[in-house]
């Protein structure tokens, strides 16, 4: 996939004020100068975009390891804002909302949407109630599940809301899908990566159980010798791009998504997917809790449910009235930990959690 790369589209704007290349530079230096620090990061990758390099230098979440750098060039984010717009159908002068933080992918990716399409960008500072600073209506909007709980009286202000960044528990997928009234108000979640430059395929949010992700045009799936998604995004190259997500392909455009490889449970010979046991079982608990596996002499590795040191008590009588079906889903006993930890973008960090030490509890 092929552009011509320009700098600014001539119907962009910030809140209603449009900028020519000249005009953006001179306000995003302004923006260096601020106290506030979102609004010092947006200054800086403003004039990283307006320079001459081609490239831009973006960080992975740390969601599995060390936060990395990864270069990608403009071109390559510009197209990719353009397949977004083709999906959500953004036209120019469309109101969006910025209210992710800038130091990662999806903030920058806001922003180059914004650029690449002509849209009227708007800047929330960070916060779970983002819709808050505004009386206005927003077109697109992008956002953390927990800025999405915290948004709850005003969705209907938006007409696309695509969620990321984290699981979306059950309980505030209904109660999200539950308070909109507009029919022209639509919840999408999202699956993508820093190496992939945000999203690359969609779901449209709804009550259904299961989630299937329809694929971005000029993108690739495949299944790896791994069981795990692989991915071609032509934009970036002609690369194989291999995840640790393992999925269920129902298609070439469409799938589900059922775990990370990473937290595979192997118990004798059964593979456990943890996040979609913590799925099914995420209504019985009102305290966060993940499942994991640890060394067994002779199942390799058992089950073992995982929470915070004062909901020992508590845990122990939710096990004892779910239906472990079939039998092997039933943990062998609960790990306690002082704390949960949370990457910047509130993914959880489970081997991160562990280290921080943990009792053993047999059932």
């Amino acid at each position: 996939m092929n552009i011509t790369f320009f700098s600014v589209h001539p119907n962009f704007s910030i809140q209603g004020r449009s900028f020519n290349e000249k005009e953006l530079g001179i306000y995003a230096t302004s923006l260096l100068l601020s106290e506030k620090p979102y609004q010092e990061q947006l200054g800086t990758f403003l004039l990283e975009w307006l320079g001459e390099g081609d490239e831009i230098c973006v960080y992975t979440s740390g969601s599995t390891g060390t936060p990395k750098p990864l270069s990608f060039k403009k071109s390559a984010m510009q197209a990719h804002a353009q397949l977004t717009g083709q999906f959500f159908n953004l036209i120019p002068g469309n109101r969006i909302l910025l209210c992710l933080p800038m130091l990662f992918i999806a903030g920058k990716m806001m922003v180059v949407r914004a650029l690449s399409l002509g849209l009227d960008l708007w800047v929330s500072p960070p916060s779970n109630h983002p819709l808050d600073f505004f009386k206005t209506t927003f077109n697109f909007v992008a956002m953390v599940p927990s800025q999405l709980e915290g948004s709850m009286s005003l969705l209907n202000c938006c007409r696309k809301i695509l969620i990321g960044g984290a699981p979306l528990n059950e309980s505030l997928k209904r109660k999200a899908v539950s308070v909109i009234q507009e029919p022209s108000t639509e919840l999408f979640l999202s699956y993508g990566m820093t190496e992939t430059l945000s999203h690359i395929a969609i779901a449209k949010l709804t009550l259904e159980d299961q989630a299937i992700f329809s694929v971005l045009p000029h993108i690739t799936i495949g299944e790896n010798d791994r069981g795990c998604l692989s991915v071609i995004a032509s934009y970036i190259g002609p690369d194989t791009i291999h995840t640790t997500d393992v999925v269920r392909i129902l298609d070439a455009s469409h799938f589900e998504w059922m775990g990370r490889l990473d937290f595979v449970i192997n118990s004798g010979g059964v593979k456990i997917h943890p996040e979609s046991l913590e799925k099914a079982h995420e209504k019985y608990f009102s305290f966060p809790f993940f499942y994991f596996g640890i060394p067994h002499d002779l199942l390799g590795e058992q089950l073992v449910l995982v929470v915070a040191q004062k909901h020992l008590k508590k845990s122990q009588e939710i096990l004892a009235k779910i239906n472990f079906d079939p039998k092997f889903y039933k943990p062998k006993g609960i790990l306690t930990v002082p704390e949960f930890l949370y990457t910047h973008s509130l993914k959880l960090r489970r081997k991160e959690t562990l280290a921080l030490g943990y009792k053993v509890h047999n059932l």
